[in-house]
């Protein structure tokens, strides 16, 4: 019977002592990760304008179907966006202020959704201010690990949702620079469980826009509709 106690003893100091060697580490990467967040978030507040270019792919396990598109992301504070598709050209999302204009002749021809600017659709064509904009108590920050992408030095960073906090993901993962203060690449899952992956192969903070880019002008023989599509 001692013998018993003194190996679940010796076990039990054995794994506490694994435990502690694991915690720091643990620890470190939680750390790295909350940090390399709050330093990009910290940089996203103050510029009034941003350029970026993007390479999208969305798969849908539902459908079966991945599809990929390219484009160019502008914004202006407060509430002004415009992404214009280069592939599919053509395909254009306009939020003015007022209203979000969703222009996707490549799916939809003969039709542009116009929609209130507080529209679900505004937020999810928002994705970079739901993720850098909301407050860092509402996610669950892990991660913190060092990955190269697109030749970049990076750190990845998961969020999740924290239970009562509204979101249209159930996880996000960001590759943040580790030079300059800005996402490199960022992937979103929502409860359906689609994936959305957006790298940014340019980022131009403070960038001078056209003074039209936030005006959607619908195009002859177009229908307006104001209703999603089933609703």
């Amino acid at each position: 019977m001692p013998s018993l106690t003194y190996r679940s003893l010796a076990a039990a100091l054995t794994g506490s002592a694994l435990a502690l060697a694991v915690l720091p580490g643990l620890l470190h990467a939680q750390s790295a990760a909350e940090a390399s967040y709050a330093r990009v978030a910290q940089a996203w507040k103050s510029p009034r304008t941003l350029e970026a270019q993007f390479e999208q792919r969305i798969t849908n396990p539902i459908l079966g179907r991945t599809v990929s598109s390219t484009g160019v992301f502008q914004q202006q504070r407060p509430g002004k966006l415009s992404i214009t598709f280069t592939q599919p050209a053509g395909d254009r999302i306009v939020g003015d202020g007022k209203s979000l204009w969703v222009y996707l002749p490549s799916s939809t021809p003969g039709q542009v959704l116009k929609l209130p600017a507080t529209a679900d659709g505004a937020i999810v064509a928002d994705l970079l201010g739901q993720l850098l904009d909301t407050p860092t108590r509402a996610f669950d920050i892990t991660g913190g690990e060092a990955a190269t992408v697109e030749g970049r030095a990076t750190r990845r960073v998961q969020l999740v949702p924290r239970r009562g906090t509204s979101a249209p993901f159930q996880r996000a993962v960001l590759w943040l620079d580790d030079k300059e203060p800005r996402p490199v690449r960022v992937q979103v899952i929502d409860g359906q469980g689609v994936d959305r992956s957006i790298t940014l192969t340019t980022w131009r903070p403070d960038a001078t826009l056209p003074a039209d880019a936030f005006t959607f002008k619908v195009p002859k023989g177009v229908k307006v509709s104001t209703k999603l599509p089933g609703a």
